[in-house]
């Protein structure tokens, strides 16, 4: 990029997107892991939890019991481990971010205090013939539950902003034209707090591949793909020999680092003439886990190239208070210079867009900037 200082040269990596029109994302499918928890429940039924034994705290900074028949999170990523057949009550019966969909069978609830306003995400994994649906409420009454006060809601995941205090989570029973489908389920819930501050971004020109001379102006918005996983320096070899092998173990690395949780999808970026799935910027050993997390390529030249992890901003147009800080100069893509960048299925998730969604994109002022989500003030 024009006018953007550079310490060393960089050699130009094997691109992970294709040139073929329509770029679709790299990889779809794939499965969730634990990650660490902490759980605190009462009552009379079963409960089947993972991690350590917890405190219960008030969102206020003082202390509050848990409730009867409630599990209460205090840490995050936070996993659970449960069973509608044989637990729960079947109190709500519908939900009004959802007053059509039938959720009478057995719930779950889950007490969640969160230290600071920020995002707040939730996962359910279920089997065959079980449908779990997960729910986040701004307020309940653990002794009369109803399903008013909905934010969110989803088969696979719900997601909301969320302040500083107690929220709550309801992991309910969906209710088909033959019967409710209770079963065993997965749980897993993740906050971050945003970093707070400008979102200021660097102006110039970056020269892409092929592009005649004719360069990106920066800021530049457009669209952005998304795009597949790539292996960490955390990963030893042997390195995956296919889409999804060792997978999960990357997702539950990546969850634990980030903070973030989600139902995941993408796969390992493609071969493309390495050696190994996930293998699109070389050699592992040169990507942290949290900048993969966060990761963010473009088609820039190889003299263009910046720096391995670079901070750059992403932002909608929509809602320019809303930005992730990717980390750039890991992977150079996608190769068609229609598209302005790439990045991954957790910076799309928190900014609540898809692949090819417009996005702003740019180098960020301050370098020092956290990556992750930020509430732009500027």
């Amino acid at each position: 990029m024009t006018n953007i200082r550079r310490a060393v040269p960089w050699v130009l990596l094997l691109a992970a997107c294709s040139s073929e029109e329509p770029i679709g994302p790299e990889g779809t499918g794939g499965a969730g892991a634990a990650a660490t928890t902490t759980t605190t429940s009462s009552g009379s039924g079963a409960t089947t939890t993972s991690g350590s034994t917890s405190s219960t705290t008030s969102g206020t900074g003082g202390f509050a019991p848990c409730p009867d028949g409630v599990t209460c999170v205090t840490s995050f990523p936070f996993t659970d481990m449960r069973d509608t057949s044989t637990e729960g009550s079947a109190v709500i019966p519908s939900y009004d971010c959802s007053p059509d969909t039938d959720e009478g069978g057995s719930e779950i609830l889950y007490r969640v205090t969160v230290p600071a306003d920020g995002f707040l995400s939730v996962a359910v994994y279920d089997g065959d013939g079980v449908d779990i649906d997960v729910h986040i409420l701004t307020e309940l009454d653990p002794a009369a539950p109803a399903g008013t006060s909905c934010v969110d809601r989803g088969d696979l995941q719900a997601s909301a902003d969320v302040m500083q205090g107690d929220v709550w989570v309801v992991a309910d029973t969906w209710v088909s034209g033959s019967g409710a489908q209770p079963g065993p389920f997965k749980l897993d819930i993740g906050f971050i707090a945003a970093s707070v501050g400008s979102c200021a971004m660097q102006t110039g020109e970056m020269p892409r591949v092929g592009d005649g001379g004719v360069h990106l102006t920066m800021p530049a918005t457009g669209p952005v793909v998304q795009e597949a996983h790539l292996v960490t320096q955390s990963e030893p070899a042997p390195f995956p020999s296919s889409s999804t092998e060792e997978l999960a173990e990357h997702y539950a690395l990546s969850q634990t680092q980030t903070g973030l949780v989600m139902h995941r999808a993408e796969l390992w970026a493609p071969l493309e003439g390495g050696r190994f799935y996930g293998a699109g910027i070389g050699d592992p050993a040169d990507l942290p886990v949290l900048d993969e997390g966060w990761y963010v390529n473009m088609y820039w030249t190889p003299a263009a190239r910046p720096p391995k992890g670079t901070r750059m901003i992403l932002r909608s147009p929509n809602d320019p208070t809303r930005a992730v800080v990717v980390a750039a100069g890991y992977e150079t893509g996608p190769s068609d210079l229609s598209r302005i960048g790439g990045t991954t299925e957790e910076t799309h998730y928190y900014l609540g867009s898809q692949h090819d969604a417009e996005l702003e994109l740019g180098i960020a002022e301050d370098q020092s900037l956290p990556l992750g989500p930020r509430r732009c003030s500027q």
